[in-house]
């Protein structure tokens, strides 16, 4: 097995998984229920991790985490112009805060 992605938030990393999974390659889930134990343990220590449970799985796997992480990143932080009324929104607002139309 081969460490693929270590990730603070859970629901995130399941996320991850099940999209690599849905591409054929088998995974593995650890340290699932460690987060009760920061602070005794590196709150690093505790975060979830994603395994590949074939280590020639692990080049697709790899580009698959990158580009669903890189598409996250260019994501982040866009913003839009309402159709509507023409005003700027935050990335974040699926309705424009000025109309009420729904985002693009």
């Amino acid at each position: 097995m081969k460490l693929l992605h270590t990730q603070e938030n859970g629901f995130v990393l399941n996320n991850i998984r099940n999209l690599v999974e849905a591409e054929g390659i088998e995974t593995v889930m650890k340290n699932e229920h460690l987060g009760a134990g920061s602070g005794e343990v590196p709150h690093f220590e505790t975060w979830p991790e994603l395994w590949v449970k074939n280590p020639d799985d692990y080049p697709k796997a790899k580009a698959i985490v990158d580009s669903i992480l890189a598409q996250q990143s260019a994501d982040d932080g866009q913003t839009w112009i309402c159709h509507e009324c023409g005003e700027e929104n935050d990335a974040s607002f699926e309705l424009c805060w000025q109309c009420g139309h729904a985002a693009p």
